[in-house]
């Protein structure tokens, strides 16, 4: 070999050792420009010639990748210990406002469906995806639409896709979601380029659905909350799938709003509610006013005011268990508790009324200004509550046999009621009409003046038509 390529040959080994180290620690394309700029001149060339080509190639086929990944963010919200959600809003979804976002849904299997939606309003036009097992090792996403508390909908519309890393393992559902067009749905939009957005959840505890069917049925939620979710955290990256990307970072913060993070069975306040009312306006006060008008037994005063006032109890309670959850879901705007609240106004002085009305009666033997108003304020409250009661099941979204059910009652003892005032409001025109009525009112005056200081020694006999 010729000197001067022995010579060549040393200088390049000589090269490949002093910059081996200097190689190893490139590792950006900064890193890259720093060697190159304080390299001998030798070097420089090498580097210049041999290396740089390459790590500008394996910078752009692999670095850049990484360095945009690396800024993605996953923001997480826990409702519970183990029921979390997660959100991810690419850099530009962030920019433009419009886009994909990925968000993932993870609780255990000891849930029948779990649920986050999007919205500011309660259920009231939410843009809600569900999950639920499919009975063979992993999970149905079903996208719905939400118009109420009614049961909400499958919407082919929503364009979401589940991403890998879904299914089923060691006790636990989770779903990586991609949504394609979460900025915009039927009645609703949220703005990603905001601070932050308006979401709700809800789960139902219970046995698996194991259903591959999007319209699945499902029950009333058995817990729910609403939460405000800051963007900031949950901006940046171009992956494809950020929840399989072990470079990101998870900004976790607590969410425990609504109804479940409170400890309070959501579900059973909203059954108690509609258990209490409708025993209340479906059964104890169409009695009462039926038997004060045909019943004919001593003591009979006594009998329809207990009825009345345990019916008032009842109903005072289910009011407020309704208030409650319907002020901590956002229901307040319903046709549903707004008359509750008209009835609510009309009961306060129902037992006022129904008071002065007996004791007048008591001394005049006649109907009075309160008679009349406690009269018609019962007749319009009974009425009014049997259908308001129609009107809380559709909210609620329970099923037809529910329906059927209450139609049924609320039928026979409606058109019950009905009949026993048009039985008696006839009977007392008959006996006004004869001259009769003014003998037996005041015999009534005498025994009920009786009743009234000597219950226990009312006798037979006693009824009037109040």
């Amino acid at each position: 070999m010729k000197p001067d390529a022995i010579y060549k040959c040393s200088m390049l080994t000589r090269y490949h050792h002093a910059l081996n180290s200097r190689v190893q620690n490139i590792n950006t394309v900064h890193d890259l420009q720093h060697a190159f700029t304080h390299a001998q001149s030798g070097a420089r060339r090498v580097l210049f010639w041999y290396i740089l080509p390459l790590g500008v190639y394996v910078q752009t086929r692999l670095t850049f990748p990484q360095a945009i990944t690396a800024q993605a963010q996953i923001s997480q919200q826990c409702v519970a210990s183990d029921v979390c959600f997660e959100l991810n809003i690419p850099a530009t979804t962030a920019q433009t406002g419009s886009g994909d976002i990925f968000f993932s849904i993870s609780a255990p299997t000891t849930y029948s469906w779990v649920a986050l939606g999007q919205g500011s309003n309660g259920m009231t036009n939410a843009n809600i995806f569900m999950i639920y097992q499919d009975g063979r090792g992993n999970v149905t996403l079903s996208p719905r639409h939400a118009v109420g508390t009614t049961m909400p909908l499958f919407d082919p519309e929503i364009d979401v896709e589940l991403l890998g890393g879904s299914g089923v393992s060691n006790g636990t559902m989770m779903a990586n979601i991609k949504c394609g067009n979460c900025e915009s749905w039927q009645g609703g939009n949220m703005d990603f380029t905001a601070t932050s957005g308006g979401f709700i959840h809800a789960r139902l505890s219970g046995p698996s659905l194991d259903s591959t069917d999007v319209e699945q049925a499902v029950n009333f939620h058995s817990s729910y909350g609403v939460f405000s979710w800051p963007f900031s955290s949950a901006v940046g990256g171009a992956s494809v799938n950020p929840f399989e990307d072990a470079t990101l970072t998870a900004n976790t913060t607590t969410s425990a709003a609504g109804g479940g993070g409170s400890g309070i069975n959501d579900a059973a306040v909203l059954w108690c509610h509609g258990i209490f009312a409708s025993v209340a306006f479906v059964f104890l006060f169409p009695l009462g006013g039926i038997l004060i008008r045909v019943g004919n037994f001593p003591g009979l005063i006594w009998v329809h005011a207990g009825l009345q006032m345990f019916a008032w109890v009842l109903f005072m309670t289910a009011f407020g268990l309704g208030l409650y959850y319907g002020i901590m879901d956002n229901y307040m705007h319903e046709a549903h508790p707004i008359i509750g609240i008209v009835l609510v106004a009309m009961m306060l002085v129902q037992p006022l009324f129904g008071w002065l009305h007996h004791l007048r009666f008591v001394r005049t033997g006649g109907r009075t200004v309160f008679s009349h108003s406690h009269i018609w304020i019962g007749r319009i409250a009974i009425i009014l509550g049997m259908i308001n009661g129609g009107l809380g099941m559709k909210l609620s979204g329970v099923t037809n046999s529910y329906y059927i059910v209450y139609s049924v009652f609320a039928g026979v003892l409606g058109l019950s009621y009905i009949a026993s005032i048009i039985y008696g409001e006839t009977t007392r025109k008959r006996k006004l009409q004869n001259g009769s009525l003014g003998d037996r009112e005041k015999l009534g005056n005498t025994e009920q003046q009786a009743a009234f200081h000597r219950p226990s020694d009312a006798q037979a006999g006693t009824n009037t038509r109040l």
